[in-house]
């Protein structure tokens, strides 16, 4: 087959369902309460993937609303590491805004809390953060909700997820930040969140690089913030210009990327596939038992005009790498060489399929089928590090942008490329203590759609 339906590593569904409202007073358009509940537990009963551990009765009088539901049904799976928050209730609009446009409602900034520090990691072109002049490596030590600054690490102490502290995903949201720039001195400024618009590569698109053992070979590098469906021209004219140039070894940077559409993680695939041919494998979906029609759903390779044969792939990755993202170096370990450089990635060997509550802006994200690539690998619920054969531990340095040479996750990318062998190799236990220990990114009981795929948004 070629381009799966999907969005956000799903399908999409509209469900018809035929929702009266008279148990809670909801209109005939079966958008109350229970109308929303009784759609949650019909879905998940039908499509969960994890079905089995489903509790086998629902008093909907136990549950406030259908959020409540739904992490009751999703308790044990969760319990069990299989679906950590992975399903959650949204809306069409704030789900199309992000994966359709590229779109989300903050200052447009990323952020990691290191201790009771708060360090920037990521600056979006033309967003209110970047106007005031934040940039990766930016440490934020105070923040002004109304009230007067308060220090991050009184703030940290109260509101350990800054939810609180940042404010809603709602435009016209001010805060006032004090700020300290690498190299500069603290300022305040006054931030008002608006719509901020993804560019989906970053630092500007994709970048030449060298191997540093023979400098006349050319590195192709790109950094993808998002399996947004913008992202499908840059991506295209990235390759075109690293076809072009005959190059063979890359480095595709995915460390913050929480993933997102299948249907980028199938171009990438194709992108790097001019050696594959449409008899080759790239990833099986299957789905539970009682959705046997739609098990092995099987993508194959479908190269480009842009497509690369690349003799190696560097991804780097850290703990916020997940989805999609480990998809793409899933998939392609079979057929290339691969490593994954940083830290070992987040561990979500599953997809979610869409579901809209006919009538209604409510749309349902649930967990409903899993990935194995061509040898028949998946489950990496603990990250990607055991299962490959190369996985080179190295640190993200925020005194650096990614991409640069010096930048140690960069070049530890660059000097596998060069030499097939770790400085210093990456396991599964090593990649989660140390992310743990170093640094940990905010994470949101209940984050708006953007910060599902974008971990530390605001």
């Amino acid at each position: 087959m070629s381009r799966l339906p999907v969005t956000a590593t799903g399908i999409l569904c509209t469900l018809l369902a035929a929702c009266g409202g008279s148990e809670d007073g909801a209109s005939a358009g079966g958008c109350g309460n229970t109308a929303k509940m009784r759609f949650v537990r019909d879905t998940a009963r039908e499509w969960y993937l994890f079905d089995d551990l489903l509790p086998a009765n629902v008093d909907f009088a136990d549950y406030a609303d259908a959020t409540e539901l739904l992490d009751a049904l999703t308790a044990e799976a969760r319990a069990q590491g299989k679906d950590r928050y992975f399903s959650y209730l949204t809306t069409r609009q704030a789900d199309d805004s992000i994966l359709q446009e590229g779109e989300f409602i903050g200052f447009g900034l990323r952020t990691r809390i290191a201790g009771d520090r708060l360090w920037l990691t990521d600056v979006f072109e033309d967003s209110p953060a970047e106007e005031a002049g934040l940039a990766r490596g930016t440490e934020i030590i105070a923040i002004d909700s109304g009230s007067g600054f308060v220090p991050i690490a009184t703030i940290l102490a109260q509101d350990p997820e800054l939810e609180e502290a940042f404010g809603p995903a709602v435009e016209g949201t001010e805060r006032g930040l004090r700020f300290v720039p690498l190299g500069g001195s603290a300022t305040e400024a006054v931030f008002t969140k608006r719509v901020v618009t993804i560019t989906p590569l970053a630092q500007g698109g994709p970048a030449i690089l060298a191997l540093p053992a023979n400098p006349a070979v050319p590195v192709g590098y790109l950094s993808l913030r998002a399996f947004i469906s913008t992202a499908e021209t840059p991506l295209r004219d990235a390759y075109a210009e690293f076809r072009a140039q005959g190059i063979d070894y890359f480095i595709v940077d995915l460390r913050y990327n929480g993933g997102g559409l299948v249907s980028i993680a199938e171009l990438i695939g194709d992108l790097n596939g001019a050696a594959r041919d449409d008899s080759d494998l790239y990833f099986e979906m299957r789905f539970n038992d009682r959705k046997s029609s739609g098990n092995n759903v099987r993508r194959r390779f479908d190269p480009q005009p842009q497509s690369v044969a690349p003799v190696r792939i560097a991804f780097i990755t850290t703990g916020l790498s997940a989805s999609a993202s480990e998809l793409v170096v899933n998939s392609l370990a079979p057929w290339i060489e691969v490593a994954i450089v940083g830290d070992d990635t987040f561990g979500k060997p599953v997809g979610q399929s869409a579901f809209d509550l006919s009538g209604c802006d409510t749309r349902l994200r649930l967990v409903t089928f899993q990935f194995t690539n061509a040898d028949g690998q998946g489950g990496y619920y603990e990250g990607l590090a055991s299962l490959l054969p190369f996985a080179c531990r190295a640190e993200d340095d925020l005194a650096y942008p990614p991409g640069a040479p010096a930048e140690p996750s960069t070049a530890e990318a660059l000097a596998w490329l060069g030499t097939g062998a770790c400085t210093d190799t990456l396991t599964a236990w090593t990649g989660k203590l140390r992310e743990e220990l170093a640094w940990r990114v905010p994470r949101l009981r209940k984050p708006a759609s953007a910060q599902v795929y974008l971990p530390g948004l605001y």
